[in-house]
């Protein structure tokens, strides 16, 4: 009985060693083959060579199916260099390649970038997302690496990286903010600047190209919602519709300046009395405008804000690597004052402290007007930017003609 056995136990080891050296032979015979398992995540594609050699026997041996895995390679790259395309390529040495492609197309995807929105309400951002692409050179590459032995294979990716919300807040950074205040200013005036300062709220200006204040807040007419109210016309004060919306134009001009632009701007032909002579700018629907170009690489973007009777404009946009400073260097005429005394033409006017301003004065001015630029605490340049001369208007008062007796 035990000799049955062991003679059993020895065919049987005998048996298992010639499968096993038939197996190696098998393997030895076919290192040309190419079976492959490509993975991604737990998603399985499985490629056997084999299954395309037994269908494809005429062509076998001129589309190097019999070729080890490096000297199907060295073939690849010389079909290449002969200029074909590269997809067809790998299809013809590795028939039916495009089905692992086709496969796992839904682990592709276009990059997104993140956006920034910009508007009346400020900021807001659009998240982005990578793209993903399967890299085809590398599994192409890959799969040659069976040389006849079954090979587990991780699907390569690229990855193409979208710009991020972080990145796009560093282009979204105040470069400067300037405020004037009215506090005097009367309804209609104060209407005025409220309309125009809405008009320029969320403006943006993509890097290259020109602003100009007249083009974004239109003609100061009755029917685009402005009302009368003083304005400077020909030297001297006057009623006219729109009249406030310079010190709109003004503020703004200050904001861009301290920002790092110098736009173009017009003086009036008096001073201002709610900022530094040398630094107003003058608009006028189809004669005077304000305007800038955008020379950062980056949009700029534009805010406006009215509260208390003051107007403020941020403008903001890639850092500005200076902290700017305003500097008006100038000369003085006081205007003198007269008065007239008139009782037919001004009978409301009876007492002498009794009076009426027909002219408001204005003192003639002249002005160099400068940038100054600092890096840290540290002024590293000045710039002239203006040399102006405002006109010089001497006061016209009525008054009463008798003294009153206390």
């Amino acid at each position: 009985m035990k000799k049955i056995f062991l003679i059993t136990a020895l065919a049987l080891a005998l048996f298992a060693g010639v499968f096993v050296c038939a197996e190696a032979y098998a393997e030895q015979l076919q290192p040309w083959n190419v079976t492959v398992d490509v993975v991604y995540g737990g998603d399985v594609f499985s490629y056997d060579l084999n299954g395309y050699v037994n269908k494809m026997q005429s062509e076998a041996q001129s589309r190097g199916f019999y070729l080890g895995g490096e000297a199907k390679l060295a073939y690849c790259r010389r079909l290449l260099a002969d200029g074909l395309p590269e997809r067809a390529v790998y299809n013809y040495i590795l028939p039916s390649f495009d089905d692992v492609l086709k496969h796992f197309s839904y682990v592709e995807r276009e990059r997104i970038d993140a956006e920034t929105n910009f508007g009346k309400n400020g900021f807001s951002y659009t998240k982005g997302q990578d793209g993903v692409a399967i890299n085809v050179e590398k599994l192409f590459e890959s799969m040659l690496g069976s040389n006849g032995r079954k090979l587990t294979v991780q699907l390569p990716l690229t990855y193409d990286r979208a710009v991020t919300v972080s990145q796009l807040k560093q282009y979204t950074v105040l470069r400067g903010k300037f405020t004037t205040s009215y506090p005097s200013s009367g309804t209609n005036r104060c209407h005025n600047i409220a309309l125009a300062a809405q008009s320029l709220n969320g403006v943006t200006v993509p890097a290259g190209e020109t602003f100009s204040f007249n083009a974004v807040v239109g003609n100061r007419t009755e029917a685009n919602g402005y009302k009368q109210s003083k304005v400077i016309m020909d030297g001297n004060y006057a009623d006219g519709v729109g009249g406030g919306v310079c010190q709109v134009s003004t503020t703004l001009y200050n904001a861009l300046l301290l920002a790092g632009f110098v736009p173009n701007a017009v003086q009036h032909t008096l001073v201002s009395s709610y900022v530094k002579a040398g630094f107003d700018a003058m608009v006028s629907y189809g004669s005077a405008d304000l305007t800038f170009t955008n020379t950062t690489d980056h949009p700029v973007y534009i805010a406006s804000a009215v509260c208390d009777k003051t107007v403020t404009f941020y403008v903001y946009g890639e850092e500005n690597i200076y902290r700017i400073e305003r500097e008006s260097v100038e000369s003085r005429e006081k205007f003198s004052v007269e008065y007239v005394v008139d009782a037919q033409k001004y009978p409301e006017l009876i007492y002498t402290d009794q009076t009426k301003v027909l002219v408001s004065g204005s003192d003639g001015v002249k002005t160099k007007s400068y940038l100054k630029y600092y890096v840290g605490n540290k002024l590293v340049k000045t710039r002239l930017i203006r040399t102006n001369s405002y006109k010089k208007v001497n006061a016209v008062i009525a008054r009463g003609y008798i003294e009153r007796d206390f």
